[in-house]
């Protein structure tokens, strides 16, 4: 057995490689119509709105993320004039390009046509796929220019003779996965761990490797100056994430079963597979340094505390390893096939696209489960009414005072919403301002401020720290059954200013 174990790649060239499977642009295709039938339901989420308006400041970088996705959402915006549904078929065509990713994995590994299209509805029935491709988010085109260059790096590590040009495009890709989230560096420093612990190890001596460490470290290199240079404000966005701040947050313990059910119940025994599979003795030494990548990846995460779709880079290359050998185990057992029909097709309606995808009505029983364990949808809903409260609010100030009002918000998702959407009635909303991320970074309010629109779940201490006199001027209210971050927030109605903004801003600064 151990004279059977190579420590080298096998050999492969573009002349052995097989074909792409048409039915693989099939299953991508199908992927990208069902998230653009839905695109134009509920509203914008507010991190969209957020980096809309992120990406219209000049900037190297933002305490929360890279600039690239930023300044895409405000160009894409832009050039569709707002319109949600054209805004998202961004993130379809980059969903897409992810379930490809499985079928092109799966070519590098060797899979015949049918193995092909097994990787790809896998992805494609992936939980992640349809919940991540319905926004315009970070994550959305992080796990795909991540999972594009773990393959660049599958093919690269696999190929003889060895060639510089693979090394380098999966380097470019990378270096642009980190201009997207930094995240993408912890993931290539495990894929190296995995290198050292299964091989090729011979890889590790090769200088195109290294070139290719270059590249995306000099590509990333802005963002991780800026960073440095104003404290790097990431660790506390991070420490926030850990300590579960966010609404996505994911408790150590709970790490490994959510990351499981953001893969998915039935897609998740794929996915084990293809680990298994990987750190086989036939394929350890060629490529069980993507399993080893992903187990440490995991680690790593459990120790710092992370999200459950962060190792979402991973999961094209590790279901391209386990969808073939799952899916020949169901054909050799033909009693099998009608439970696998009706798995399939509970999993892909039930448990995939009735809860990632805004497919009930707002506050409808569907909505309310799907809400659940997708708190994402209900952040989709109600903004526009928000934006007409506040304005109503606007409305009641004596228009002498409107000069010295400004509004401050608690979140950055209120502020940018604020910025983007006008009230109908055409009332003008004053400047608006947050302490919360990127909107801290852009400045306090003019000292002649002194007056404020206060919106949020501020304490009356804080309140008092900063304004002489704050009223409740109005609660925000969401539609019918839907309970979400806006519901009955406070806005208030703040005078008096207590100190100037030159001493208050500092405390107001919150990277979470």
């Amino acid at each position: 057995m151990t004279a059977a174990v190579t420590h080298a790649p096998r050999q492969t060239s573009g002349a052995d490689r097989p074909r792409l499977a048409v039915a693989v642009w099939a299953v991508a295709g199908v992927v990208v119509l069902a998230l653009l039938l839905v695109a134009g339901r509920y509203g914008f989420h507010g991190d969209e709105f957020y980096f809309v308006v992120t990406g219209r400041h000049l900037q190297i970088a933002a305490p929360d993320n890279p600039m690239l996705v930023p300044y895409l959402a405000a160009g894409w915006y832009g050039l569709v004039d707002g319109h949600l549904w054209a805004f998202r078929v961004l993130p379809a065509l980059a969903s897409g390009a992810y379930v490809l990713l499985g079928g092109l994995i799966a070519r590098e590994f060797g899979a015949t046509p049918r193995h092909q299209v097994a990787a790809a509805v896998a992805v494609a029935m992936t939980a992640l796929t349809l919940a991540v491709g319905h926004l315009f988010e970070t994550t959305t085109f992080d796990m795909v220019t991540t999972a594009a260059a773990l393959w660049l790096f599958v093919r690269a590590m696999r190929s003889e003779p060895q060639r510089w040009m693979p090394w380098m495009a999966a380097g470019v890709l990378t270096g642009v996965a980190m201009e997207i989230k930094i995240l993408a560096a912890s993931l290539l420093v495990c894929c190296l761990l995995g290198v050292v612990i299964c091989g090729p190890r011979s890889r590790l001596l090769s200088p195109r490797l290294w070139a290719a460490v270059a590249i995306a470290l000099l590509m990333a290199a802005p963002n991780l100056v800026w960073q440095a240079l104003h404290g790097f404000p990431m660790l506390q966005v991070a420490g926030n994430i850990a300590g579960g701040g966010s609404t996505s947050s994911t408790p150590r313990l709970a790490l490994v079963p959510s990351v499981l059910l953001a893969v998915g119940p039935v897609v998740s025994i794929v996915l084990i597979v293809g680990l298994i599979v990987l750190l086989r003795s036939d394929r350890r030494a060629t490529d069980g340094w993507l399993a080893a990548g992903f187990l440490i990846f995991v680690a790593f995460l459990l120790i710092t505390g992370g999200k459950a779709y962060y190792p979402a880079g991973f999961v094209p290359a590790v279901l391209a390893a386990g969808a073939g050998p799952v899916l020949d185990w169901v054909i050799r057992g033909r009693l099998w096939r009608p439970v696998l029909a009706v798995v399939l097709i509970i999993s892909s309606v039930v448990t995939t696209a009735l809860l990632t995808l805004p497919v009930g009505r707002p506050g409808g029983p569907v909505y309310t489960i799907a809400t659940g364990p997708n708190p994402d949808l209900a952040a989709e809903v109600g903004w526009p009414g928000y934006v007409d409260q506040v304005e109503e609010v606007v409305a009641s100030i004596p228009a002498a005072q409107r000069a010295d009002t400004i509004v401050l918000t608690q979140t950055y998702q209120q502020a940018a919403a604020l910025d983007l959407l006008r009230p109908a009635s055409g009332v003008r909303i004053p400047a608006v301002y947050s302490g919360h991320n990127g909107f801290w970074f852009w400045g306090p309010p003019p000292e002649s401020a002194t007056d404020a629109i206060v919106i949020g779940n501020f304490s009356p201490a804080d309140l008092a720290t900063g304004y002489a006199h704050c009223e409740v001027a109005a609660t925000v209210q969401t539609p019918a059954g839907v309970d979400n971050d806006l519901t009955d927030t406070p806005i208030h109605r703040c005078t008096g200013l207590r100190q100037p903004w030159s001493v208050l801003w500092p405390q107001l600064a919150t990277f979470a």
